[in-house]
């Protein structure tokens, strides 16, 4: 039996929460007892292979967004006692600690062994959260905590390649399974479009995440402003749980508000419709280390992705998107510019990503990964 513990609201359509259960039911499918440990919020009812157990609900802390909050914390400690209790319980052969927090509550508990899973760089994201403080200062706390953690887990995995090399040696890359979708009841462009209330005649560029300042998000709005010389249909549709607000008012004040649209991001059938709707998608990045799930889910949805360099995490991608250079707003734009007009091309960057997923991230590359990094830690 393994106990997976992630400090977090769970589930939801963010990306490290998607990520975190397509970790887990391929665990369970792989025929190994599987269960959770997270907070008692989640956006919708689940329906999974493997158990959720929830930490008592006090304080009762709704939101999902991400990053740092005192009621997360004061969650976190009551963590610490949950996961001694189910340790008694089902006596775990391994605890896989999701994120940062989720590996302190473990290794606070005294439980062994205590894996852990990183799926941020928390010394570069942290202080994005905290823009008043000196950078430098918060970073380097960050990054103090992350060796502490590092070097008391009896193992450590990172999401990407990138995240594992900013670790350190000794840290495993992690390959998050993630399937190619079947498109059964995928509706067509004209369909998605209609119900979402888009133009047929308009040239689709997706932002699928959360509007957190490490993703970047601002140089799409300037993006969309170059793209439009040359598009001049061209909208920016970001689907999101995160306030609209600031996006909004960066777009007023460059005046392409009017080519911006927004819609919720809560439910699968919502992000079905967005993509299907799409005739691309951008996937910026301000910091180094992170996953982004979303170009995963757009490889697997197949719409073809342009994506900064350091948003590729490292990844072995080859042909299977458009990599421009990092804060270049100019370059996402000419990007799509050149997709939009060359279909071909599209074509083949969505055959190509496809073919990505089906090699590096079947389940059973996570799955032997797993198995190995326990293994190596308990023979």
């Amino acid at each position: 039996m393994m106990l997976h513990v992630a400090c977090l609201p769970f589930p939801s359509q963010q990306g490290t929460q998607a990520a975190l259960d397509a970790m887990l039911r391929a665990s369970a499918q792989s025929g190994r007892s599987t269960h959770l440990l997270a907070y008692t919020r989640g956006a919708y009812q689940l329906e999974a292979p493997y158990e959720v157990h929830r930490i008592p609900d006090f304080p009762k802390v709704r939101s999902l967004r991400s990053g740092p909050s005192w009621g997360k914390v004061v969650l976190d400690l009551r963590c610490v006692a949950e996961t001694r209790r189910l340790v008694r319980r089902f006596r775990p052969r391994a605890i896989v600690a999701h994120h940062i927090e989720a590996a302190l509550a473990a290794l606070a508990a005294r439980v062994t062994p205590v894996y852990y899973v990183a799926h941020t760089c928390v010394s570069e994201e942290l202080p994005v959260y905290f823009p008043s403080l000196p950078a430098n200062l918060v970073q380097g706390a960050a990054r103090r905590v992350e060796r502490i953690v590092c070097a008391n887990a009896e193992g450590v995995a990172a999401v990407a390649p990138s995240l594992a090399q900013l670790l350190g040696d000794g840290v495993r890359y992690l390959p998050v399974p993630w399937a190619v979708s079947t498109g059964a009841h995928r509706p067509t462009r004209e369909e998605a479009r209609a119900e979402l209330g888009l133009s047929h005649g308009a040239s689709v560029c997706l932002y699928a995440g959360n509007l957190d300042r490490y993703q970047g998000w601002e140089y799409l709005v300037e993006a969309l402003v170059g793209l439009r010389r040359s598009h001049r249909h061209a909208r920016l549709l970001i689907a999101t749980e995160s306030d609209p607000g600031p996006s909004m008012l960066l777009a007023t004040h460059l005046g392409v508000a009017g080519s911006v649209d927004f819609r919720r991001l809560d439910t699968e059938r919502a992000r079905v419709l967005v993509h299907a709707a799409a005739d691309l998608a951008w996937v910026p990045r301000r910091t180094v280390g992170g996953l982004p799930v979303k170009m995963l889910d757009a490889f697997a949805r197949n719409v073809p992705v342009v994506a900064m360099d350091r948003a590729t995490a490292g990844l072995p991608l080859k042909d299977a998107c458009v990599t421009v250079p990092n804060d270049d707003a100019q370059a996402l734009a000419s990007a799509a510019s050149r997709l939009l007009d060359d279909g071909c091309a599209a074509a083949t960057l969505r055959k190509e990503a496809s073919r990505y997923l089906e090699t590096h991230h079947c389940a059973e590359a996570f799955a032997s990964t797993m198995r190995a990094m326990v293994a190596s830690r308990q023979a």
